[in-house]
């Protein structure tokens, strides 16, 4: 019956006189027209269902989007009504510390500068956290100046003083002066230092070491790469510094993953450190139009930031720096 019905619903016509090798074409074109018509039937059946699950991947991922913005703009309320205590926290601390409600002993007065200390990075925290939440930059550019990094390494170990003393960490510190025009925002970039510093001091041993090296350099690129071979002579277009500790080194794998928002890998060496302290330094270092970048290694871990600097032409203008240059062929 159901080949009567395919020779009924195909369009061949069966000629006569009906011989065998005619019947048995014919027999032949029917089954063929019959698979092919069952193939239609199932790719228009797995079309439609290609198309439902489009458009339900495409719902849900509309709704995610809803609820991910939700989720910053309470956050992004918490962190508000959360900076207004701290501040005075911090305040009240500030004036206990400083005996201006009366004296206090030396215990006393190194537990509130603890406390002061702890205040203001939370605070500091704060504000970047603000800043990755509106969509991974900050509300407003950095107010750059004519600024000496020096200046603002010596008060971000000023601020992880504690920190260093507590773990008894050695510092070796070597900041050459800038060759060029190098504008910046001095406390944005201060923060990068203490963010730095404080994941230095998280993952090296007790009695550690930690290496500053700032220097004007020449990069090749904007993404932060080692110079290339055959650029050393070239002038410096910026000003570079690597932090070196004797922690445990970045693995390739996860250099650059750990400058991601809520980056946290769960390793004994994890140096992402929850990702939000680095995330910060990215967010920071990128909107003064520079690079940052963790060097991979298996012994001792190293974070580099390059800042370009603001060339003659440019000098008047109120941004922060020049792009970073893009690869050059000839290097």
């Amino acid at each position: 019956m159901d080949l009567l019905s395919d020779i009924k619903n195909s369009a061949c016509i069966l000629l006569k006189p009906v011989t065998p090798f005619t019947l048995t074409a014919f027999v032949k074109l029917v089954s063929t027209t019959s698979d092919l018509s069952q193939q239609a039937h199932q790719v228009d059946t797995l079309r439609s269902d290609r198309d439902t699950l489009l458009q339900y991947v495409l719902d849900v991922n509309l709704k995610l989007q809803e609820y991910d913005q939700e989720r910053n703009n309470f956050f992004a309320r918490v962190l508000h009504d959360f900076r207004t205590p701290l501040t005075a926290l911090h305040g009240y601390c500030g004036l206990l510390a400083g005996g201006k409600l009366g004296p206090i002993n030396p215990v006393q007065k190194e537990l509130l500068e603890r406390m002061q200390y702890s205040t203001l990075r939370l605070m500091k925290l704060a504000a970047g956290a603000g800043g990755l939440l509106a969509q991974g930059r900050f509300e407003r550019a950095p107010k750059c100046n004519a600024s000496d990094i020096g200046e603002s390494l010596e008060q971000a170990l000023h601020d992880v003083y504690p920190f260093i003393q507590e773990r008894r960490i050695e510092v070796d510190v070597d900041v050459q002066p800038a060759a060029g025009l190098l504008r910046f925002e001095a406390e944005q970039i201060q923060q990068v230092f203490v963010n730095l510093l404080e994941n230095s001091c998280k993952f090296i041993p007790r009695e550690g070491r930690i290496e500053i090296r700032g220097y004007s350099a020449y990069q090749t690129n904007g993404t932060g790469s080692e110079n290339s071979t055959g650029c050393e002579h070239r002038a410096p277009n910026g000003y570079r510094v690597d932090i070196n500790d004797s922690g445990p080194g970045v693995p390739a794998a996860l250099a650059e993953k750990v400058f991601e928002q809520y980056a946290s890998y769960m390793g004994a060496d994890d140096r992402s450190g929850g990702g939000l302290g680095l995330a910060i330094c990215k967010l920071i270092i990128n909107a003064h139009r520079g690079a940052i970048w963790a060097t991979p290694s298996q012994s001792g871990g190293r974070f580099s930031f390059f800042l370009p600097f603001k060339t003659a032409k440019s000098a008047n203008s109120d941004g922060c720096a020049d792009a970073p240059m893009e690869i050059e062929q000839a290097c």
